[in-house]
């Protein structure tokens, strides 16, 4: 891929108000290989390297997207505001959110296995819907409604099978829920008349996290972490280095892509590029990190779930369909209608100009 085509990419899906069904693909895919990628790096480098601090992984993460967008603005490739005193109001509550679903996820991600992770993480699709309706307005149909019930129910047969401390289930709850409400608000967001963009907001987002999150880091059990984290043999064995070095590069990809697949999509458009991601992860998750139990009624739960998910991407589509099919024959009907009433208008013109052409001879002298 071409840096003037990715940089064509990233314009069009930025600045366009009717981006193409290509650029709508490529942001679709970009964050699905992303959110695959970090996803089993974080697994690796918490779980098999065995590193101490989630907090300390997401806090080099911020400090990666900051670097990474802040030399692409200097080199001119991207643009988003200065950073100012209201710069914060004009981002809230989505800083707020951000943070608790990165540190939350990150910590769910450390304490249970990949499968039943992707189960938990099912319910932001739950979320997702709800916080359209509440905010948004948007009613989802009684389909979409059944499919989502399916996946949750198959969620929830596997989670209980599944032995793991209540305060790691409740971390991936929170982080779903600020998942589902951070994707809604940010559509908002970059839907407003000179709003920030999906860069803008990543950047942000990522700034001011970190600045919320660093205090953290001075005292008690985050600052023993921290200092544990340090001192991890792990940074003597290049695999270990390379996978955490990817990890924080890959969040930023996932961020960035999340924002970017919200504004040329829409939320649930992103979220069903989600679950079909997830297919992949709950099946490879279960060799990956060497902490998945094989249980009947588990993978009894794990099947039924996906295949909501199936059914739940299957339903999306069609409406999609449908919307598009309805909205070009509104279309077709309104430009009928406009003709019919230009032709109208012509034939009284005529006969109006007819009729005084008419009393013009009569009055004309013999």
């Amino acid at each position: 891929m071409s840096k003037a085509f990715l940089l064509e990419f990233l314009h069009d899906a930025m600045h366009s108000a009717n981006p193409s069904e290509t650029v709508k693909l490529l942001a679709a895919a970009q964050y699905s290989v992303a959110s695959l990628g970090i996803m089993f790096a974080n697994k690796i480098v918490l779980t098999t390297y065995d590193f101490p601090s989630f907090a300390t992984l997401t806090m080099a993460q911020f400090a990666t997207t900051c670097m990474l967008l802040s030399t692409a603005k200097w080199m001119g490739w991207i643009h988003f505001p200065d950073n100012d005193i209201r710069m914060f109001n004009k981002v809230f509550p989505l800083q707020l959110l951000f943070l608790v679903s990165t540190v939350f996820s990150l910590g769910g991600t450390k304490h249970i296995n990949m499968p039943m992770f992707v189960m938990l993480r099912r319910f932001t699709i739950l979320f997702t819907m709800v916080a359209e309706f509440c905010v948004a307005g948007i009613k989802p149909s009684s389909d979409i409604v059944g499919s989502v019930v399916l996946l949750c129910f198959g969620a929830m047969v596997a989670v209980t099978d599944f032995h793991a401390s209540s305060f790691a289930v409740g971390m991936i709850l929170v982080a779903n829920l600020c998942q589902a409400l951070s994707v809604v608000v940010s559509k908002m967001k970059m839907d407003v008349k000179e709003g920030l963009g999906p860069v803008g907001l990543l950047m942000y987002n990522s700034f001011y996290s970190m600045i919320c999150f660093l205090p953290f880091f001075t005292y008690g059990s985050l600052h023993e972490e921290f200092q544990e984290a340090l001192q991890h043999p792990g940074w003597k064995q290049p695999g270990f280095v390379a996978l955490f070095i990817f990890s924080c590069l890959m969040a930023s990809l996932l961020n960035f892509s999340i924002l970017l697949c919200t504004k040329v999509n829409s939320a649930l458009t992103t979220m069903v590029v989600g679950v079909i991601k997830n297919l992949v992860t709950t099946y490879l998750g279960m060799f990956v990190g060497n902490d998945y139990v094989f249980t009947w009624l588990n993978f009894t739960g794990l099947n039924i779930s996906v295949v909501g998910s199936l059914v739940y991407t299957w339903l999306k589509h069609r409406e999609s369909q449908s919307k598009r099919t309805a909205a070009a024959t509104k279309l077709d009907s309104t430009e009928e209608v406009e003709t019919m009433h230009g032709e109208r208008l012509v034939e009284t013109v005529i006969k109006k100009v007819s009729s005084v052409g008419s009393a013009m001879k009569l009055t004309q002298p013999l």
